[in-house]
């Protein structure tokens, strides 16, 4: 890759020309070099399944300002600023939820099968078995629910004294396993 000095025209350049030259600049140093060949690269499963997520986020955003300009209503030229707040909308609601694969020991689902316990309650069982605690948060991300569902969970599951707050409020709380539990 060849390095650009002293050349106003192109110092700070980045992006491509064509197919042939490529310009990057990685801490305030310009360089030049040839095109990258991207033919032979196979993608993962995970980066096939994020681009077909952004491709669905591109065509619900160009059908929002293809809306927008039939109606008549972005006469303001703002139509690349509706775009990306298309794209980041549907990215920001339709996320691709990642489970956790947590296995729950027999003897504590023995001692759960009496109680009628929902599948994210019981997920949040067997991250505690797990993790040995739990946040709120991770409630949030293992089981996809908003913040007033965790915490309302989390309470039942510590009024039937399956897990066991700290005593810490706010972002310092955890449950660990309730006594209810512990003993069998």
């Amino acid at each position: 890759m060849a390095r650009v000095k002293n050349n106003i025209l192109l110092t700070g350049t980045t992006g491509a020309i064509g197919k042939d030259i490529v310009y990057r600049t990685f801490q305030n140093n310009t360089f030049s070099g040839k095109f990258p060949d991207m033919s032979n690269v196979i993608a993962s499963k995970n980066q096939t399944k994020s681009r077909k997520h952004f491709a669905e986020a591109v065509a619900y955003a160009k059908s929002v300002v293809k809306n927008k300009e039939r109606s008549g209503k972005n006469k303001t030229g703002k139509g690349n600023a509706l775009y990306l707040a298309a794209i980041k909308e549907w990215l920001a609601r339709f996320k691709p939820v990642k489970r956790a694969k947590l296995s729950i020991p027999t003897a504590v689902r023995s001692a759960l099968q009496k109680l009628s316990l929902t599948e994210s309650q019981l997920r949040a069982v067997a991250y505690v078995c797990q993790y040995q605690q739990l946040s709120n948060g991770h409630y949030q991300k293992i089981n996809a629910v908003s913040k007033a569902t965790a915490t309302r969970h989390l309470q039942e599951l510590a009024g039937l004294g399956i897990l066991k707050f700290n005593g810490v409020k706010g972002a310092g709380a955890r449950y660990i396993m309730g006594s209810r539990i512990a003993k069998k």
